[in-house]
C-alpha cells in the first residue's frame, strides 16, 4: 500500500512538472514575456495558443479578466484522455472573448425632432450594444430585443392571401410612410423555413413589394405568410432602434434615455467580427470558464484523410449574442452560430470525433443556439434562453433546424433547461439519440415558423431514439413528435422510444410511423380542444398509409388519447398497436395527480392511475417513492424548481415538498418556518432548520405538521466542496 502511494506521488509531481500553465493578462501583459506567471503574462490569447502548440498534452492557458477583442485559430493540439489541453479562466476570474469594439466618436449629431444620434464611425458594424444589451437593428413593424417582443409574430407583418412567389402584398404596408426599396425582408414564407431579401421595389403608398425568389419551389402557406422589414433608415423611428450606413460608414440610433453616449465611455459597443475561436485538427482540448460576448466557437476538421476534431470539451462557458447576421451590411447569409463538427469525410466514409458542451449557458443568439456533428456527443447541464428570434437557418437538409441541432449518432442530450427560444424545434436530436431529463418551455411561442415540435425526431433519426423523463410545456408547437413527410408512402420512421415524459399546454404529443414503444408518458391541457392530446397516429388525414400497427402504447394517461382525427368524416382512431393495454384517456386527468398546477405530477394512492402493481404515467405514488421525485432541468450552484412552485396554495395535509437539487451538491440543508425573514438568515442553530439530507438520499423533503391558512417559507442550501451556497426562499400557502 506504502509503495502504491508512493507511485501515485510521483507520477502527480511529473505531471505537475512537466504541464505548463501560462497566463494571459490583455491589461498588462506582453507578448514579448515569458507567459510563465502573472508577472510574465502574455498580452493575447493567440501568443498563448502558439505556446500551447510547442508545449506537451496538459499545458494550459489561463486568461485574466478583460476583455479580449481577437479571432484566435486553435491548430493542432493534441492532448490526451489524462491530460488535455486547457484554455480557461484565471482562477475564478471571467475573462470575455468580446466580438464587439467601442464606439467613440468625436462627437454626435443630435436631431431634437427625430431623438436620432448619428456619427461616422471607424469599423463596419452588424450588432450594436448600450452597456452590454443589445439594440435592436430599425425594423417594421417595430420590435425590440428589450422587452423580447422580437419573439412574437405579432409584430410581423401578415401577407395577404395573394402574395406570390417574388411579390408580397400588404395593405398595412401601404399606409406605413415608408419606402422599403432597399431594406431587407425577413420573409417566412417556408413555414418552418424563414428567408431573406432585400425589397427590389416598392413605392411609399403601395401595398406590394418584389424580392427575388431563387429559393425554388418552397412550401408556401398563404394562410401562415408573415414577414418583417428590417434595416434601413426609413425604418429608424423609435427608442434602441439603429442603423448602420455602409456607404457613408454613419451610425444612426435613438438611445433609450434621449441622451447621446459619452463618446469617451465604452458603453455603446458594435461587433464586427463572428467566430473568437476557431479550432481545427484538435483533440482532447478544454475550453473552460469563459464568456463569449458576442462572439463563439467553430470547431472543423480542416485536413484529410481522418478527422482530427476529437475529445473537445465546452465546460461552464456563457455565450451572449453569440451569432448575429450580416443584414445591416447588406448581406442576405444565414447568421454564423456556435458549431462543433467531429466530422469528416475520407474516401465516401464518414468519420466521427466526439464533443461535450457541458454547464453552458446560450443566451440571445438570433440564430440556432448549438448545432453539432459527431458520435457520443454530450450535452448536459445547460441553459438555451432567448435564442432565435428569426428563425432564419434552412438547415443542412433544407428542412429547419432546431434551437440545439444534432446531425450525428448517439449523442446524449441530458439535464438541460430551455426557456421561451424562437424556433419551431428546441431540440432536434441526430441519429440513434437519447434525449432525458430536459425542461422545455415556451418553444416558438411567439409563433415565428409554422409547424415544429419542441422535441422533434425527423424519419431517419427515430430508429433507437429515446426520449424520456423530460417536460415540455406552455407552446403553441407539439410537444413530442416523431415526425414523417405527406405523403407518407413507405417512408416513416421505426423502433423509436417515447417514455416517461410530462407534457402539458402544447398542442400535442404526436407519434408517427411504426413499432415505436410510447410508454407512461402524461399528456395533460392540450390547447386544441379538438385534437388528440397523445397521437399516436393510424392515418394522416386521407393518406392511405396505416402507421403504429406495431407499436407497443402502454402505461399512458392523457387528456385524449386516440389515432388521430381523419379528416371526413370527423371520428377519431382508437389507438393502434399491437400492444395496448393500461392507457387512461379522460378529461379529469388533473383529478388522479397529486398537485398537476404546482407541478406535482404523482398519481393518487388507489386512484385510477394506480390499480394493483399497473401505474400509469412516469412516477410512482408517494407510497412506493418516498424519497425521490425526478425534476427535469438544468442544477444551478443552489438549489431550483421548488414543488409545489413558489406562491402556491397548497391543502394543510401536504406532506412533503421536493427541489432540483444543486449542480455537484453532496448535502442539503432545509429550512422552514411561518417568518420569511427568520427562514431567510437562518443558520443550523436556530428552529427554523430541520436537518441534513445527504445528495443520495433524494430530494424530498419531510414538511412538520401545517396549520391551516397559513404561509409557510422555505429554503434549501448547498452544502458542496467546504462551501456553503445559500438557497432562495420561497413559500407556500395552506388551505
Amino acid at each position: 500500500m506504502g509503495r502504491l502511494l508512493f507511485l501515485l506521488v510521483i507520477k502527480h509531481l511529473l505531471y505537475t512538472v512537466s504541464c505548463k500553465q501560462f497566463v494571459v493578462d490583455g491589461d498588462y501583459g506582453n507578448d514579448d514575456n515569458s507567459g510563465l506567471n502573472t508577472q510574465e503574462a502574455f498580452k493575447t490569447i493567440q501568443r498563448c495558443v502558439e505556446e500551447l502548440k510547442l508545449g506537451e498534452p496538459g499545458d494550459e492557458c489561463q486568461i485574466r479578466s478583460g476583455r479580449y477583442h481577437e479571432v484566435v485559430h486553435v491548430n493542432g493540439l493534441q492532448g490526451t484522455a489524462d491530460k488535455p489541453i486547457i484554455i480557461k479562466g484565471y482562477g475564478d476570474e471571467r475573462p470575455v472573448w468580446d466580438g464587439t469594439v467601442p464606439i467613440q466618436p468625436s462627437n454626435w449629431d443630435y436631431n431634437f425632432e427625430s431623438g436620432i444620434c448619428s456619427a461616422v464611425i471607424d469599423n463596419e458594424i452588424f450588432a450594436l450594444f448600450l452597456n452590454d444589451d443589445l439594440l435592436t437593428p430599425a425594423r417594421w413593424p417595430n420590435a425590440l430585443w428589450s422587452d423580447k417582443t422580437i419573439f412574437n409574430n405579432t409584430h410581423w407583418s401578415p401577407c395577404d392571401k395573394s402574395s406570390s412567389y417574388g411579390n408580397i402584398v400588404d395593405f398595412d404596408l401601404a399606409n406605413s410612410g415608408i419606402d422599403a426599396t432597399g431594406v431587407m425582408a425577413i420573409l417566412n414564407i417556408g413555414s418552418w423555413v424563414t428567408y431573406v431579401r432585400p425589397v427590389l421595389d416598392h413605392e411609399m403608398g403601395s401595398q406590394n413589394f418584389t424580392y427575388n425568389h431563387d429559393m425554388g419551389d418552397v412550401p408556401w402557406k398563404p394562410n401562415h405568410n408573415q414577414y418583417y422589414l428590417e434595416a434601413g433608415l426609413s425604418l429608424l423611428d423609435a427608442p434602441e432602434e439603429w442603423v448602420y450606413d455602409n456607404s457613408s460608414k454613419t451610425l444612426y440610433f435613438i438611445p433609450p434615455n434621449g441622451i447621446c453616449p459619452d463618446p469617451s465611455s465604452n458603453s455603446l459597443r458594435g461587433r464586427n467580427l463572428d467566430y473568437g475561436l476557431i479550432i481545427t485538427d484538435s483533440s482532447w482540448l478544454n475550453i473552460a470558464n469563459i464568456t463569449f460576448m458576442a462572439s463563439n466557437i467553430n470547431a472543423y476538421s480542416e485536413s484529410k484523410p481522418f478527422t482530427q476534431i476529437n475529445e473537445i470539451k465546452l465546460d461552464s462557458l456563457t455565450f451572449k449574442f453569440a451569432s448575429a447576421s450580416h443584414r445591416m451590411l447588406g448581406s442576405t447569409d444565414e447568421p454564423l452560430f456556435t458549431k462543433l463538427t467531429a466530422m469528416c469525410h475520407s474516401h465516401g466514409v464518414k468519420l466521427y470525433g466526439r464533443v461535450s458542451v457541458v454547464n453552458c449557458t446560450f443566451e440571445g443568439s438570433e440564430s440556432l443556439a448549438l448545432v453539432h456533428n459527431g458520435i457520443g456527443n454530450l450535452i448536459h447541464n445547460n441553459l438555451f434562453i432567448y435564442n432565435d428570434w428569426t428563425g432564419y437557418w434552412s438547415g443542412f437538409d433544407g428542412q429547419g433546424g432546431g434551437d440545439l441541432h444534432g446531425s450525428g449518432y448517439e449523442e446524449v442530450i441530458s439535464q438541460n433547461t430551455f426557456w421561451y427560444n424562437g424556433d419551431t424545434n428546441s431540440i432536434r436530436p441526430g441519429a440513434n439519440a437519447t434525449v432525458k431529463y430536459n425542461h422545455i418551455t415556451g418553444t416558438c411561442a411567439g409563433k415565428i415558423k409554422s409547424d415544429g415540435a419542441a422535441i422533434q425526431v425527423v424519419v431517419d433519426n427515430q430508429k433507437g431514439s429515446i426520449i424520456s423523463h423530460n417536460w415540455v410545456h406552455d407552446t403553441p408547437k407539439k410537444g413530442i413528435r416523431f415526425d414523417t413527410p405527406i405523403p407518407v408512402g413507405t417512408t416513416f420512421g421505426t423502433d423509436g422510444y417515447s417514455g416517461y415524459n410530462v407534457v402539458w399546454d402544447t398542442l400535442e404529443m404526436e407519434i408517427k410511423g411504426d413499432n415505436h414503444t410510447i410508454e407512461n408518458n402524461l399528456v395533460i391541457d392540450k390547447n386544441s380542444e379538438d385534437r388528440c392530446s397523445l397521437c399516436v397516429v393510424y392515418r394522416f388525414y386521407e393518406d392511405p398509409t396505416i402507421m403504429n400497427n406495431q407499436s407497443t402504447v402502454i402505461n399512458n394517461g392523457a387528456s385524449q388519447a386516440d389515432g388521430g382525427q381523419h379528416s371526413w368524416p370527423y371520428i377519431n382512431w382508437p389507438l393502434p398497436g399491437e400492444d395496448v393495454e393500461n392507457n387512461y384517456s379522460g378529461k379529469n386527468i388533473r383529478e388522479n395527480l397529486m398537485d398537476p398546477d404546482n407541478w406535482d405530477f404523482r398519481p393518487i394512492d388507489g386512484g385510477a392511475f394506480t390499480q394493483g402493481d399497473v401505474i400509469i404515467g412516469p412516477y410512482l405514488p408517494s407510497s412506493q417513492a418516498k424519497n425521490y421525485y425526478w425534476i427535469p432541468g438544468r442544477k444551478i450552484y443552489k438549489t431550483s424548481t421548488p414543488i409545489p412552485t413558489s406562491g402556491a396554495y397548497v391543502p394543510a395535509k401536504r406532506d412533503v415538498v421536493m427541489f432540483l437539487s444543486g449542480y455537484m451538491a453532496e448535502k442539503h440543508l432545509f429550512f422552514i418556518g411561518t417568518d420569511e425573514a427568520l427562514v431567510e438568515k437562518a443558520t443550523q442553530d436556530d428552529e427554523e432548520f430541520q436537518y441534513i439530507l445527504a445528495e443520495e438520499e433524494g430530494n424530498v423533503l419531510n414538511l412538520p405538521e401545517l396549520l391551516n391558512d397559513t404561509t409557510y417559507f422555505w429554503r434549501v442550501d448547498v452544502q458542496k466542496g467546504g462551501y456553503l451556497y445559500k438557497g432562495d426562499v420561497w413559500n407556500f400557502t395552506t388551505r
